[in-house]
């Protein structure tokens, strides 16, 4: 148990690399004691600070990965759910070969005939009826903007940091990100980032809770969900994320999300950064 806020802190980055674990590895084989064996705790203190931190307990958080995993592959339709289950680690749950399953057995049929409402069941309107009825000379629409467009641009965005040289080695010599700027010193550094040759746009990484109005209770509740990995993150592109992502892992950065196609429309990637910061990597071509 926790005895101290650093103690707390490292139990909680701990608790996220098994959440991760389970985000990255959900189809496959994984139960409570191996997780725990992983983190050096035991199954039931793993199972007991797994739900304190995320309202429920690690087999739970399993399962609902599987679930909507399965859920994005059952809408694309090229998958029976036999290939379903197994795809997402859940081969108890595929149906019997006698078993007759279909799309049915997601989307439960109606059993009540539809009640037409109000707005379908009242008489249409007569053909004869002026378009102005009620006489009042209504103005015509006008064609110019209300507002008045300006000209804006994405220029900075920030992202707390708790180690200055951790994030300048993943930033800048992982991601290949310049470094536009190195304000301060020891732990208390201001880092600009940014891609090449898009000057106009940077990543401030910044020592956390640094604001002055900040309270001590607001600053401990921030630097905890840091350690939880909860508290920031940034979506990044490229044009292949496969190829970003196998290079990021032969670098050994910590993988939450495998390249997948979500059922949004978009293929990405996720990893997080040395301060749990989640980055999503999306494929843009």
């Amino acid at each position: 148990m926790a005895t101290s806020d650093a103690d707390r802190r490292a139990d909680l980055a701990a608790l996220r690399k098994v959440r991760d674990r389970i985000d990255r590895d959900y189809a496959k084989p994984l139960d409570v004691d191996a997780l725990a064996r992983e983190a050096h705790v035991s199954a039931g203190h793993l199972s007991r600070a797994f739900k304190a931190a995320d309202g429920e307990s690690p087999y739970s958080y399993l399962m609902t990965r599987r679930i909507e995993r399965a859920m994005t592959l059952l809408r694309r339709g090229d998958l029976s759910v036999t290939d379903v289950c197994f795809a997402v680690g859940s081969a108890r749950w595929a149906p019997s070969p006698h078993a007759s399953l279909s799309w049915s057995v997601c989307r439960p049929a109606p059993t009540e005939p539809s009640v037409p409402t109000r707005f379908e069941v009242c008489r249409p309107a007569s053909p004869h009826a002026s378009p102005n009825r009620s006489g009042i000379k209504k103005p015509a629409p006008s064609d110019s903007p209300r507002v008045q467009v300006m000209e804006l641009t994405i220029h900075q965005t920030y992202l707390p940091h708790d180690d200055p040289e951790a994030s300048l080695h993943f930033y800048r010599d992982l991601l290949g990100f310049e470094v536009r700027g190195d304000v301060g010193k020891g732990a208390m550094r201001w880092l600009t980032v940014g891609p090449p040759g898009q000057p106009g746009t940077s990543i401030v990484l910044t020592p956390p809770a640094v604001d002055p109005s900040i309270s001590e209770d607001e600053r401990r509740v921030i630097v905890d969900m840091m350690a939880k990995g909860t508290y920031a993150g940034i979506n990044l592109a490229t044009p292949s994320v496969g190829a970003t992502f196998a290079e990021l892992e032969a670098a050994g950065v910590d993988i939450v999300q495998e390249p997948l196609d979500q059922p949004w429309g978009l293929r990405d990637c996720a990893v997080r950064d040395p301060a749990g910061n989640l980055v999503r990597i999306i494929e843009v071509r």
